[in-house]
């Protein structure tokens, strides 16, 4: 039986101190497996297949869809396709294109690969350690662990798959394991990779471009947010703050280094993309860029004017950030329609007008790095475990960092304990404030399910949905009553391709008529 492995490359990387192209690869055909996997570089080879799988279109626009669509950040606009407007309506059935997992589970799949075979190298190559082996299966573990979390968030309960595709009669039947367990071996893999992660690769675009102890530290914060264990929340975010390394961008230039030339003082993790290897596709189609300045995704004008607005919000009769630079910085308006076009990562060079809203002066091609994680939001995590165990002060402290960066004139005013006594008060301040900071960052819906997880029902996440809505989507909505509708259901194909696979409860399948067993 020959056995193959594909990679699927868009280039030949070689990790050397001196070389800072590291995702600049070139395609490769078939290698047959027998003759591979004999070498450092073709470890590293592999590695650096890991972490282009997570640049590919498919896998940029399952973390773009899954994470912000059904949120009250997006709207439809300019060209939205079918399905992403049935989904964007909670029109949902598991025909739904977006809800295909396969690009996702081809990440998982490559990660597998390596650990399977990279020990073997040692053993071959003795220029190879079990030192650099480590630190190699560190940066895997974590790039699986964060697609099996998209996953987990997403879907709920997923095969949990850690052997590699590779015989050509393999079984490829593979049940569902439960969220909890899928949670607790990602906890267990990020563990191990925090031991032998590195601290620092010395060159720029690998220490925010390549797992990191701070990446791998803001993953497991984050999993254990998720999970509602607040205490192990605090201490890994904690372990991210310490980096004195890492700092907030000042507030009159903060948009164009975050977002417009990437890998920032405050960036801990983000996918790498140029113009010549991989453009950021997804990014291009759904906010924009040069020659396509409306992108399929847009802002409800309600969650910028009004009431509703997290930039209007009246708190002590003053309006809570009046003048915040993220609403004119994030968002501009569309001439002639009720919402807002995305400048977050499109605009390249723009100037305020009369009222400080945004007038475009120049896009940016499609080619903006994905930010992951940065220092804002895992300053803002920390904030929302200290508020759930009940240590608003200290939360209020953190939030007011990122508050007055975008309010430099409130400096003298922030935020006050006073102003914010329940603890739905100060719920609902940090939702706001994780919207005005991260908008179209792919953390959005998430956020809001995070909310309707610790309330056990999706009232309250329905509700800031709803403010976007009119007309039959509202009644869409309206039927999502029960905790499993906040869910995807699984693809029919994947239904049809493996026989272990039972259907999200919320899906009646059997309803579906393209089942064929």
């Amino acid at each position: 039986m020959n056995k193959f492995f594909s990679i699927i490359m868009t280039g030949l990387l070689i990790i050397s101190s001196g070389c800072t192209d590291w995702l600049d690869i070139r395609p490769d055909s078939e290698v047959v497996l027998e003759d591979f996997w004999k070498n450092e570089s073709q470890v590293e080879e592999v590695l650096a297949a890991c972490y282009k799988s997570l640049t590919t279109d498919d896998v940029m626009q399952a973390i773009m869809v899954w994470s912000e669509l059904r949120s009250d950040n997006v709207v439809s606009g300019d060209g939205m396709k079918e399905d992403m407007v049935k989904m964007l309506n909670f029109d949902i059935t598991a025909r739904n294109g977006y809800c295909g997992w396969g690009a996702m589970y081809q990440v998982i799949n490559y990660c597998n690969t390596f650990l399977y075979y990279a020990p073997e190298v040692v053993n071959i190559d003795e220029n190879f350690t079990e030192v650099e082996l480590h630190s190699l299966e560190a940066e895997v573990m974590a790039i699986r662990a964060l697609a099996y979390f998209y996953l987990v968030r997403t879907f709920k309960d997923v095969p949990y798959i850690t052997t590699p595709s590779i015989e050509d009669n393999q079984e490829y039947t593979v049940a569902k394991s439960t969220e909890q367990d899928v949670l607790n071996y990602l906890i267990s893999d990020l563990e191990y990779a925090l031991r032998y992660a590195n601290n620092d690769f010395k060159i720029l675009e690998y220490n925010k471009g390549r797992v990191t102890k701070n990446m791998v530290c803001s993953l497991l914060a984050d999993i254990y947010l998720w999970q509602e264990d607040y205490a192990n929340c605090v201490k890994y975010c904690d372990l991210v703050l310490a980096d004195q390394t890492l700092e907030l961008e000042d507030s009159e230039d903060f948009v164009r280094s975050v977002f417009l030339l990437g890998n920032s003082s405050e960036s801990i993790f983000e996918l790498q993309f140029n113009e010549d290897v991989q453009k950021n596709n997804k990014v291009y189609d759904f906010y924009g860029g040069s020659g396509n300045t409306l992108g399929e995704w847009a802002y409800p004008y309600i969650l910028v004017e009004g009431n509703y607005s997290p930039f209007e919000y009246n708190i002590s009769n003053e309006i809570e950030g009046e003048n915040d630079i993220r609403k004119y910085e994030y968002l501009i308006a569309d001439l002639g329609s009720e919402k807002y076009s995305v400048l977050k990562y499109t605009a390249l060079r723009y100037q305020t007008i009369s009222g400080g809203y945004s007038q475009l002066i120049t896009y940016k091609s499609g080619t903006a790095n994905w930010i992951v994680y940065r220092l804002a939001d895992i300053m803002l995590m920390k904030a929302e475990a200290l508020i759930q165990q009940n240590d608003f002060a200290d939360a209020l402290e953190l939030i007011n960092t990122t508050f007055l960066r975008s309010n430099p004139d409130l400096e003298d005013k922030p935020l006050v304990v006073s102003d914010y006594t329940t603890k739905l008060d100060q719920n609902n301040l940090l939702l706001r404030e994780r919207q005005r900071e991260l908008m179209f960052e792919g953390k959005r819906w998430f956020d809001l399910m995070r909310l309707a997880r610790r309330e056990g029902r999706p009232s309250s996440l329905l509700n800031y949905v709803a403010k976007k809505f009119s007309g039959a989507a509202s009644m869409n909505i309206n039927k999502l009553t029960v905790m499993d509708a906040l869910y995807l259901p699984i693809h029919i194909d994947e239904i049809n391709a493996n026989s272990a696979l039972e259907q999200n409860p919320f899906y009646d399948i059997q309803s579906d008529e393209d089942i064929t067993r």
